[in-house]
């Protein structure tokens, strides 16, 4: 048994996301082991397990460090959990529990092995989704009271949180607010689906009433902070006169909210200020040295660019353009197109307007994240309805002024009306 080892050093792989084909790749798997497990292993151990020095047969106590890391008891767990752990297996298995009425023990044993993987995260969405168009809130209960999430990271739980919110938005909502009230006392659930998919679409509408749902189950002070902004932005957007009327201050917990959310923070203070203090700028500016700014600036650079604050957009844009513009992530073309709608309109406000019409360009609308479509297509065609303005070009403007009434009807955000007032040519 301890000479059939392929397969672990395959998964080990997989779940670091490091495919070894250099030493430098062994020193970065050496140090992601170290740093998730308290056992450790030595350099020259996995320089042999993968070919930089003479093999030998592995120890089982290199191996069993190896299963540790995939979160495995041991090698010999590994080894017999091993076909539940890929993801054809673990695809057959979800298909199969379908047909049951009820889920047990058994059945949770297998979904925490399959989750090991964390891209089998995506399955279990697509299981999930199943079990909300038939309304079986019994098994959605049992679900997220005892499924194991904490090998899943953030990009494949945002998979996770599109895959089930959209299942839920497809059903009446006389049957999804019940399952939304029902599993939202659960951290799993509301953290990584209401919280995580942010749906500017319907922010006048259901998910307003989901908003109201996290208020009632909220765990932490995280949770009412970001109901207070959506509510905000919901009645700035809107143009609910009373937007003034809502005060929000940072809680003792603020230094460690998550970036998007002090973004939306400073976000709102640009959006309810006449104009953007130095004290703010700097406040936001020292945030930025100490945060991941593509995720902390994504509310930031669309308030900036609805209250004409060019000069402290372009300073922003031009100090973190290279920060800004992240690959590795999966909302990284939603956070790209925020970014090149910013950069098209400091552009434009320099009068280059080849340059703003380049950057609308490499916006790819169609890979933006769902709930975000909407909003960010109103800022796309603003900013083209600007530019096509600025170039007395009659046709892209009327297109441009088109596409924005469709998406305040879908949105209800009346604001991109009154802004385009100013740029409609006649």
């Amino acid at each position: 048994m301890y000479n059939d080892y392929s397969q672990l050093l395959i998964d080990v792989q997989k779940k670091s996301n490091i495919t070894v084909t250099s030493v430098r790749d062994v020193k970065f798997l050496k140090e992601e082991i170290d740093t998730n497990i308290d056992n450790s292993i030595g350099f020259n151990t996995l320089r042999r397990l993968f070919g930089f020095l003479d093999k030998t047969v592995p120890s089982v106590t290199t191996l069993n460090t190896l299963s540790l890391y995939l979160g495995f008891s041991s090698f010999s767990s590994y080894k017999n959990n091993q076909a539940n752990y890929s993801e054809w297996y673990f695809q057959q298995t979800l298909l199969r529990m379908q047909r049951q009425s009820k889920i047990g023990t058994e059945e949770i044993n297998k979904i925490n092995i399959g989750l090991l993987d964390e891209k089998n995260i995506v399955y279990l969405a697509y299981f999930l989704s199943f079990h909300v168009e038939k309304n079986n809130l019994e098994i959605l209960d049992v679900i997220f009271k005892h499924v194991d999430f904490k090998h899943i990271t953030g990009t494949q739980f945002h998979k996770f949180s599109t895959t089930i919110s959209l299942s839920l938005s497809n059903i009446p909502e006389k049957k999804a607010l019940p399952i939304y009230e029902s599993l939202m006392h659960y951290d799993t659930f509301r953290n990584n689906i209401p919280l995580l998919y942010i749906d500017y679409t319907n922010l006048n509408s259901r998910y307003y009433k989901i908003l109201k749902i996290i208020e009632r189950n909220a765990a932490n002070d995280s949770d009412i902070f970001f109901v207070s902004l959506m509510k905000f932005y919901k009645r700035f957007y809107s143009e609910n006169t009373d937007y003034q009327d809502i005060e929000i201050f940072k809680s003792i917990g603020f230094p460690d909210f998550y970036s998007v959310l002090k973004g939306r923070y400073y976000g709102y203070c640009i959006l309810k200020s006449k104009s953007v203090s130095k004290t703010l700028k700097n406040e936001i500016l020292k945030e930025c040295t100490t945060i991941r700014v593509s995720f902390f600036l994504e509310e930031i650079i669309p308030a900036l660019l609805i209250k004409n604050e060019y000069e402290f957009l372009k300073l922003i844009l031009d100090t973190y353009y290279e920060e800004l513009f992240e690959s590795d992530v999966w909302s990284s073309t939603t956070t790209s197109a925020i970014y090149l709608i910013g950069l098209s309109n400091s552009n434009w406000h320099a009068k280059s307007y080849s340059r703003a019409k380049r950057n609308l360009e490499l916006v790819q609308l169609e890979l933006v994240e769902i709930g975000y479509y909407d909003y960010l297509s109103l800022l796309y065609y603003y900013t083209k309805l600007k530019i096509s303005f600025s170039e007395k070009a009659i046709e892209i403007n009327r297109n441009a002024l088109k596409n924005i009434k469709l998406h305040v009807k879908k949105t209800g955000f009346k604001l991109f009306l009154s802004l385009a007032k100013e740029f409609s040519l006649k």
